[in-house]
């Protein structure tokens, strides 16, 4: 999860990081009587507020909340803008770039160094690589002195300030472990005109799959928007229970089918084909390594806690360990409780899935569920576009007018 400017800093505080003094605002009114120069910026979780005008020069609190006024609640970089950072601003005589980030392919963080700060890290390297320095860290040993000594070589900074650099490279370091960061910047870490450094701007992203003992409770958010009820609800199910995968990944969307996918790539094949067909996904989410019935039962009724639904696509690849009588069987506890009109279309295939399909079947004759059941012998698309054709139809009866009947006095008129 990524983390806004104030929240990163809020890490930073507490591994004694030095950062600018700023105040969060979410009203207009919590900016207090000043008269200095100071910076607002936007708190946003998109990349590049700076060049968007998303930090902003102010002189003086009736400026700030003229400004306050125009950011707040409104949309900025296609994100509904909730605070706002007063920050000082500190009188540059250098900017530098640190950061640590998780090399995937090599298993290990990597620091990542320059002295040409304030700018895109991308654009940089693209332009001038050789102002970038990599370091890679080792776990077991930590970030050590050699380790900054060897990122600070040739630096052209004066001794006091490299030294001031190097503490706050272990202290970002210590950040990075103890908060379970996938990734930690600060562009720029500025060196002030008395030589002091400060971090000015920060971004963190953390690794999600150890909240369970994040230190900081961080607002769940999805992309750079809060999380909904329903995809809050969809992550709380694999919370204390191990048992398979069910809702981990849940996004919701603003379409009318409900989806329940899975294996990974199957399922981004599934919603690329359900969209290329013209469906309206309603969501997007999985499960998988042979979840029990009863938590497959929970993300069916979050998928299918939404109105105005058209139809329900349960597909995945062909499985080798989840028992699809089980966890289909959870799916159709649900719609038996809910004995929904719309169409259901369901591609599964693997250990007992004869035993699937009679149970689906009988269901179908017994409640009047509007089921289709299919295995291996269509595909992925063939189920979307099935799905698609019969939510079309779906909607056409719903929207069909029956035809009015003639009124006495009409039957009149016709006659004459």
């Amino acid at each position: 999860m990524k983390l806004k400017e104030f929240e990163a800093k809020e890490l930073f505080q507490r591994v004694d990081i030095p950062i600018s003094n700023g105040l969060l605002i979410k009203n207009v009114n919590d900016i207090p009587p000043f008269h200095d120069a100071r910076l607002l910026k936007v708190q946003t979780l998109a990349g590049g507020r700076g060049k968007a005008g998303g930090v902003c020069l102010v002189r003086g609190a009736d400026e700030a909340r003229k400004l306050a006024s125009r950011f707040l609640h409104s949309l900025f970089m296609d994100e509904q803008i909730t605070e706002l950072l007063l920050d000082e601003k500190v009188e540059i005589a250098k900017e530098l770039y640190l950061g640590i980030l998780f090399d995937t392919s090599k298993r290990l963080p990597v620091f990542i160094y320059s002295e040409a700060g304030g700018a895109d890290i991308e654009e940089l390297k693209r332009r001038d690589p050789s102002k970038i320095k990599l370091g890679e860290i080792i776990y077991h040993h930590g970030l050590v002195e050699d380790d900054c000594s060897f990122l600070l070589k040739d630096s052209s900074l004066p001794p006091s300030v490299q030294q001031q650099v190097k503490d706050v490279m272990k202290k970002l370091y210590t950040c990075f472990t103890r908060f379970d960061c996938k990734m930690l910047e600060i562009n720029p870490l500025v060196v002030t005109t008395e030589n002091n450094v400060v971090a000015v701007d920060a971004v963190a992203v953390l690794d999600d799959d150890a909240r369970f003992r994040w230190e900081i409770p961080f607002v769940e958010r999805t992309n750079n928007r809060p999380v909904t009820k329903r995809e809050a609800a969809a992550h709380l199910i694999d919370k204390d229970d191990y048992r398979g995968v069910a809702g981990k990944t849940f996004v919701d969307l603003d379409g009318d089918i409900a989806i329940l996918t899975s294996g990974g790539g199957a399922s981004m094949t599934l919603l690329d084909a359900l969209v290329d067909y013209g469906g309206k996904p309603a969501n997007f989410t999985e499960y998988g390594g042979n979840p029990p019935m009863e938590k497959v039962e929970k993300l069916t009724r979050v998928v299918l806690d939404r109105e105005h639904l058209s139809g329900l696509l349960v597909a995945g690849v062909i499985a080798n360990f989840t028992n699809i009588a089980e966890t289909l069987k959870g799916v159709l506890n649900i719609l038996i409780e809910q004995k929904p009109a719309f169409p259901i279309v369901i591609r599964r295939a693997g250990p007992h899935d004869d035993e699937a399909r009679v149970m689906l079947m009988a269901a179908k004759e017994k409640y009047g569920l509007d089921i289709h059941y299919y295995d291996e012998k269509i595909s992925l698309t063939q189920a979307a576009k099935i799905m698609v054709d019969l939510s079309r139809q779906y909607k056409d009866r719903l929207n069909k007018k029956p035809q009015e009947k003639p009124t006495k006095e009409k039957k009149k008129r016709g006659k004459q």
